[in-house]
């Protein structure tokens, strides 16, 4: 596990306190900015299963993403 994982864990977690306390109060943007930390925090945690991957399997890693660009340049996306 790394420092990704573990700095979005926990600002998911106090984006869910931010939102309660929002609620509590009933203050929208406390409530909105909580979700905003929430998603924020998953995202980086996200990022860093991403890396554990990719870490633990490179070559797999690798194949995906020349297939995905592959994809990518066959539907000219890009």
């Amino acid at each position: 596990m790394d420092s990704d994982r573990i700095i979005g864990a926990g600002k998911q977690a106090a984006g869910e306190v931010q939102e309660g306390v929002g609620n509590l109060i009933g203050d929208s943007r406390t409530q909105a900015q909580g979700r905003k930390n929430q998603a924020q925090g998953e995202a980086q945690n996200q990022i860093g299963q991403l890396e554990d991957y990719i870490r633990d399997q490179p070559l797999t890693a690798a194949a995906i993403a020349v297939g995905f660009g592959w994809l990518l340049g066959r539907l000219r996306i890009i």
